[in-house]
């Protein structure tokens, strides 16, 4: 009987984190493109334009549209595979505080969850837009 210590390989925290972020990103992507969207038409047909290969992303009638949600969907798809992937790549061997790492998920995901809810977000995206001379 082979003791399993020797066939044991060590753990790193580094794919987990990377997971971790990469989701961050892509909901960070999905709230940003949706307050985008909302600012001009101009904006939302550039969004929505990131989608149109999407099954239902255009059309009416009983099945009706997603509309732009098919282009904040596949630029947040996009930004979660892309970010997972070269993370991955680079986080696989390192060893990361996961007390730390959990801590910093979560309030990241309060933070964006919050950035959805329009009574607090409007005022800011407003202020922003107002900096790049949009309305």
């Amino acid at each position: 009987m082979q003791n399993e210590s020797e066939n044991d390989q060590p753990l790193y925290s580094g794919p987990v984190v990377a997971a971790g972020l990469s989701l961050l990103l892509a909901f960070l992507t999905l709230m940003i493109s949706h307050h985008i969207s909302r600012l001009t038409k101009e904006l939302d047909k550039i969004v929505h334009a990131y989608g149109y290969w999407m099954p239902g992303s255009t059309g009416n009638g009983p099945t009706g549209s997603i509309g732009s949600y098919s282009g904040k969907e596949t630029l947040a798809l996009v930004v979660w595979l892309g970010s997972w992937l070269i993370f991955h790549f680079l986080w696989r061997k390192l060893d990361f505080p996961l007390q730390t790492w959990t801590r910093i998920f979560v309030s990241g995901l309060v933070v964006i969850t919050l950035g959805f809810f329009h009574p607090l977000a409007d005022p800011i995206v407003r202020f922003i837009a107002g900096l790049f001379g949009l309305p």
